[in-house]
């Protein structure tokens, strides 16, 4: 878009021409070096093309229109014919995506093409636009311009049409009464994440060329703030990354949020629906990936992202309300979409402050997304068209009722990312605007909510269905266990658990199907298996026993290079007993370790002894080995002590009563 001119297509340019040259230039070389043009509409087709590669985003009362125009194909001997159409409300205006019929224009104007066009084929027009221009319009409307290609012979080639902004007329006495819009535009990038199953980091290229857009339209602009929800995931491969324009695009990234052109809004690490984790039961999970991703950002970044204002997801419920005020939310954006019942777009209720209720009917302050301003940045007809439609959008609902304080919030429509090129022109209009003007979300909550808070409506919210999380989150949670006994067993914190948790943390990522997330589980047991099988013990280990009690010397190989921390839990066939309990738990050094196993066998022969080395985990969960020893008692002192004693007492009765028999016997030569 180009700012206002003054002057036409032949007399030279004017003081207010020179001031806007380089702006112009630079938006005439971009367009001749990316074939950005808007798409044919209404043509009825033939061997030129018509497309909108420039136009002032509003007039004044004495200005005029600067246009410039692509043509392509063959353009001898054709005309442009250009019809102002009678203004039109923003029902009006959001018909004229749709290729509308148009009734007769109120005045026309044909500029033979010769005339206007030059040798790369773009025609400049500067239009006299006023109550009594050639096109006529009268301030404070927004009118449809139809621009027509037309042949000789008088066949329509192609044709196209796009508002044009006529700006009111504001008497001195009543400008202090004016108030300005308050807009706030939000875009949430999200993207896979960039950390594959094997370790590697491969960050997605389409997120990549979106970070770079958004912040090279938010460096050009430093007077037009954007709320931004970033992906931390892929703000942490920028970090890990070799590449040098990924850490230019994070310097950048760090250098416009530290200057105030990006508000960071907090974001999950990988992309989670909080309302499919609440459903399953899972709230933990998003959010141990909010403060992640809070971590994340503010390390690479230097700014700690606001959690006051949340922009809801599509499937929010007053439950999920519940759940982020308890994350640190105060403040809602909703999709006007989403509202029962739903603001008439005819009438700007979506300008005004909402009230959501929770499950325990406590309202939260709201602003309303209006879908529609949201449709606007992704015209099919071109980056012009787009940003000239928002412009023209936002000036009726300015102009509606200037006297009253009023918001619009524009987001992004749901899994679409803005054109950086429209993101560019839009900011450079819109900071500009007289009409308008941008706020943070926080500050456009402050100056709503300040203004007038009597005036908020109550909405219940009508959500989208949730995509349901349930069997992922049964998946996690298996390994979720099998990650905490595997970092139990390194006896806490340490990097091998960290990667394994790193895996775990992407499989709650929104971008994965079943397959992809299958192959980070899959990697995560993989790890877990492959660090079991370093853990080994002789093939046939006996000992034998020559006391009732001793310790029994066992030993077990750790093929890792560091220490790990297990439980030998022991199983007796009933001839051992384990008078320090049946589980030892003990410290395994790399190579080779003996440990020493208190038992006392309740009789002799042999005994069978099980040990299982398992994790250290409440749960026990990971066997890391299991084996058998034979115990052979061959003298135990204490049972032989025992039948020593049982053979003297048997010895003393029989030798008592031997003694009372012979005693008992008649003498020889005695008389019985």
């Amino acid at each position: 878009m180009i700012r206002r001119v003054t002057t036409d297509a032949t007399t030279g340019p004017t003081g207010r021409v020179l001031r806007i040259l380089p702006f112009l230039l630079a938006i005439l070389l971009v367009a001749l070096s990316t074939g950005w043009m808007a798409s044919p509409a209404g043509a009825d087709g033939g061997s030129a093309s018509l497309g909108l590669i420039a136009q002032s985003p509003w007039i004044d009362d004495d200005g005029d229109l600067a246009l410039q125009l692509r043509i392509t194909g063959d353009a001898n001997d054709t005309r442009l014919r250009l019809g102002l159409h009678r203004p039109v409300d923003r029902r009006g205006l959001l018909a004229l995506g749709n290729d509308p019929i148009l009734s007769a224009p109120e005045t026309t104007l044909t500029i033979d093409v010769a005339d206007v066009i030059n040798s790369a084929g773009v025609a400049s027009l500067t239009l006299p636009v006023g109550p009594d221009g050639i096109l006529r319009s009268r301030p404070g409307q927004v009118s449809p311009l139809t621009v027509e290609l037309v042949a000789a012979d008088g066949h329509l080639l192609d044709r196209l049409v796009t508002p044009v902004v006529h700006l009111p007329i504001v008497p001195a006495g009543e400008a202090a009464a004016q108030r300005p819009l308050l807009v706030g535009i939000s875009l949430d990038i999200d993207g896979p994440p960039p950390l594959r199953p094997d370790g590697r980091i491969e960050l997605d290229e389409a997120t990549v060329r979106h970070l770079r857009a958004v912040v090279d339209a938010v460096g050009a602009h430093p007077g037009a703030p954007v709320d931004v929800r970033l992906p931390p995931a892929t703000i942490a491969g920028l970090a890990r990354s070799d590449d040098l324009a990924h850490a230019r695009l994070l310097t950048d990234l760090a250098t416009a949020v530290r200057a105030g052109g990006l508000h960071l809004r907090s974001s999950p690490f990988v992309t989670a629906d909080p309302e499919a984790w609440r459903q399953a039961g899972r709230s933990d999970v998003h959010r141990d990936l909010l403060d992640h991703g809070d971590r994340v950002l503010t390390e690479h970044l230097g700014a700690v992202p606001d959690r006051t204002v949340t922009v809801l997801e599509p499937t929010a419920v007053p439950s999920t309300l519940d759940l982020l005020n308890r994350l640190g939310t105060a403040h809602h954006v909703v999709s006007a979409d989403r509202l029962d019942p739903r603001p008439i777009t005819a009438s700007h209720g979506s300008t005004h402050p909402a009230r959501l209720l929770d499950s325990a009917g406590v309202a939260h302050p709201a602003l309303v997304a209006d879908p529609d301003l949201a449709r606007h940045l992704v015209d099919p007809r071109g980056s012009v068209s787009a940003a000239q439609q928002l412009v023209a959008d936002l000036a009726l609902l300015a102009w509606s009722d200037p006297t009253v304080t009023r918001t619009a919030v524009i987001t992004m429509p749901d899994g679409l990312a803005i054109d950086g090129l429209t993101l560019d022109l839009v900011l450079g209009a819109l900071e500009d605007a007289p009409f308008l003007h941008l706020q943070s979300l926080p500050d456009l909550f402050v100056a709503s909510l300040t203004a007038d808070a009597a005036a908020a409506i109550t909405y219940d919210l009508w959500p989208d269905p949730v995509t349901p999380v349930s069997r992922r989150a049964t998946d996690r949670s298996l390994a979720e266990t099998t990650v905490a006994a595997y970092t139990a067993m390194l006896g806490g914190p340490h990097p091998d658990a960290a990667a394994l948790n790193d895996l775990l943390e992407v499989t709650a990522a929104a971008e994965l199907d079943g397959d992809a997330m299958g192959a980070y589980l899959s990697a995560v047991y993989s790890t877990v298996s492959g660090v079991l099988d370093a853990f080994t013990t002789p093939s046939d280990q006996s000992v034998r026993l020559t006391a009732r009690r001793a310790d029994l010397p066992f030993t077990i190989h750790n093929g890792l290079d560091t220490d790990a921390r297990v439980v030998l839990v022991l199983q007796s066939d009933g001839r051992l007993d384990f008078p320090e309990g049946d589980a030892i738990e003990a410290v395994l050094a790399p190579g080779r370790n003996r440990i020493a196993v208190p038992v006392r066998a309740r009789t002799s022969g042999d005994a069978r002894l099980q040990v299982t080395v398992r994790s250290p985990d409440d749960a026990r969960l990971l066997q890391l080995r299991s084996t058998q020893l034979m115990v052979r008692t061959t003298s135990l002192p204490g049972v032989g002590v025992a039948l020593f004693v049982g053979a003297l007492a048997v010895l003393a009765i029989w030798w008592v009563r031997s003694a009372r028999l012979r005693s008992a016997r008649p003498r020889p030569g005695e008389t019985p």
